[in-house]
């Protein structure tokens, strides 16, 4: 060991070291070969410098390099080789700009505000943040394949480099969890966070940022196969406006897009497809159901479709599977979903005198808005069914499904409906009184041009015949109904009362004495259209005959003479277009 007289240089020319302690502004190994031995510790109080060709620290020990009489730097520079699988303590900054061999080695950042600088990308082994402020890349840096990048509670700041973690291994970064303390990667456009994959295992990127807002925002990845892939992740603390990523350019499916912060995600090897999960706090992002992909071939966010919101610990999540990763763009975006455009249900033809009724949406998000034309009513809505009284003209109804932050509303669903006047229905029967089963003939006269019919007797049997012929069963009086349906489903109804008596009604007595009463032996009706009597007295003699549609005897004979009160004897034919009838009987005369 030579000590220059000025006290600021120190150069070991050492071959072994167990245990050594070194109080001095800066330490100088040139062109020495050092060997910390396993179990042997060497402590630095100040700069260390590895420099000169043949210059070789083999550190299988621990090596501590203090920032107490000057800032605690490890350098390795021209040509120096470090190399072993010690413990390296720096409370400054670590600088390569020679051969680091991390082999088994941890290095450990423990200082205030460090950098991993130099002009050599440095290989860790492992690399373990602690102490305080921020540790700052102003190169690449990686984690070899079998390393750990352990963040605790500290913020790596990659700035514009990369931290490239080459172990597949989804515990190769750790950090502490605990709300306010998390440790977490901040990167600077065009530097990330990157990690190999090659299990369908989920992968966290602890990213997050303390510009402005400290905010830790994770993202997991979950590829879909064990295949070999590569993906990157960066947080970005700002409005996408911001980096020229409109919120307002998207393919009319967001309705709004997170204006805090956003995350660029990018596989940059392999072709995995991986399911994106994104971290926010609900209570300070806001509240959002799905999310949006910036693709650069068409320069706008694209909705990335369904996402399946979860939690984890204080953060709420979403996650969209299967991703492809099949269109360029790095940015990703949380966003409230446009609602999809509902549908809607209901009669599109109403018919005058017949105009309520309901109209029912389905679909969209469930928040709906109705719109129906000046002069319609609304008797009855609830979120999803209105039912209405339809007292104006033609129109439209509409329904839109609206977003839950009324940020915007989904496309409109509509119905046009047409109103018509509808056919009028008139019927009638040949006869309304008529004999228990005789036949009776219906005819239809509506109008509106009915395309379709349907007689009910009001005896438990109907016709959807025009002019149906039909048979009553027995006495009684029916009701019967005609419904009449034009081609646009309008309908109306008409009705008419048929007597169905038992037989035709042959009185057995009469007073033919001009009081007015009882004064006409009267036949007539059962549906018959001619009748024949003939009327004898006691002796057989032939007081009166008459054939007619009906028959009114005054008690006269046919010659005009009064007959005399007493019992007489009468013979009664009768005929209609279907049925002959006869009978025989006697009526008393009275005077």
């Amino acid at each position: 060991m030579r000590k220059k007289s000025n006290n600021r240089l120190i150069a070991f020319l050492l071959t072994s070291i167990a245990s050594f302690t070194v109080n001095a502004q800066n330490v100088l190994f040139n062109q020495g070969s050092i060997y910390v031995a396993n179990g042997g510790i060497v402590q630095v109080n100040g700069n260390t410098l590895n420099t000169g060709a043949g210059t070789t620290l083999t550190n299988h020990g621990s090596f501590t390099v203090a920032n107490s009489f000057n800032n605690g730097d490890f350098e390795i520079s021209n040509n120096a080789v470090v190399s072993g699988n010690g413990d390296y303590f720096v409370e400054n900054n670590w600088i390569n700009n020679a051969t680091f061999t991390a082999n088994q080695s941890e290095v450990t950042l423990n200082g205030n505000n460090q950098l991993i600088t130099g002009s050599v990308v440095t290989t860790f082994h492992d690399l373990t943040l602690t102490g305080t402020g921020v540790k700052t890349q102003t190169i690449d840096a990686n984690i070899d394949a079998t390393g750990t990048l352990n963040l605790n509670d500290r913020e790596l700041a990659t700035a514009t480099n990369s931290m490239f973690v080459l172990n597949p291994s989804t515990t190769s970064i750790t950090n502490n969890t605990t709300p306010g303390n998390e440790g977490f990667v901040s990167s600077l456009a065009p530097g990330t966070l990157s990690r190999e994959t090659n299990t369908n295992a989920p992968y966290l990127y602890p990213v997050g940022s303390s510009v402005a807002v400290t905010r830790y925002r994770p993202v997991e990845l979950t590829p879909n196969d064990a295949n070999a892939a590569t993906y990157t992740v960066r947080f970005i603390n700002h409005n996408p406006d911001i980096d020229g990523f409109s919120r307002n350019i998207n393919d009319g499916l967001v309705c709004q897009a997170n204006d805090t912060f956003y995350h660029a995600i990018l596989r940059t090897t392999g072709n995995s497809p991986a399911d994106i999960r994104l971290h926010y706090i609900a209570g300070t992002d806001g509240n959002y159901d799905g999310m949006a992909h910036w693709r650069t071939n068409n320069n706008q966010w694209n909705d990335m479709a369904t996402t399946t919101p979860g939690t984890a610990g204080i953060f709420a999540t979403l996650t969209r599977s299967t991703w492809q990763f099949a269109n360029p763009g790095e940015p990703y975006v949380l966003t409230e979903q446009a609602p999809l455009a509902p549908t809607i249900s209901g009669d599109t033809i109403l018919c005058i005198g017949s105009t309520s009724t309901t109209f029912t949406a389905s679909g969209g998000n469930g928040n709906y808005i109705w719109t129906v034309p000046s002069g319609v009513v609304i008797t009855d809505s609830t979120s999803n069914s209105i039912t209405v009284n339809w007292n104006t003209g033609p129109g439209t109804v509409s329904v839109i499904s609206a977003s839950q932050s009324g940020g915007c509303n989904s496309a409109p669903a509509s119905l046009n409906i047409n109103v018509y006047t509808g056919p009028s229905a008139y019927g009638y029967s040949d006869t309304n009184r008529v004999f228990a089963n005789h036949p009776i003939l219906f005819t239809d006269t509506s109008q509106g041009n009915p395309v379709s019919w349907n007689w009910d007797f009001g005896d438990g049997s109907s016709s959807t015949v025009q002019n149906p012929w039909h048979t009553f069963p027995g006495p009684g009086t029916y009701q019967v109904i005609l419904t009449v349906v034009d081609s646009n489903g309008c309908s109306d109804t008409a009705h008419v009362w048929i007597e169905i008596i038992d037989g035709i009604l042959i009185p057995n007595v009469f007073s033919p004495n001009g009081d007015g009463s009882n004064d006409v032996f009267f036949i007539s009706g059962g549906g018959f259209e001619e009748f024949e009597i003939k009327i004898f007295n006691r002796w057989g003699s032939q007081m009166f005959e008459a054939k007619a549609p009906q028959i009114a005897w005054d008690g006269r004979t046919n010659a005009g003479l009064e007959v005399s009160a007493g019992t007489y004897y009468f013979t009664l034919t009768a005929k209609s277009k279907t049925t002959d009838y006869s009978t025989t009987g006697y009526i008393t005369v009275f005077k």
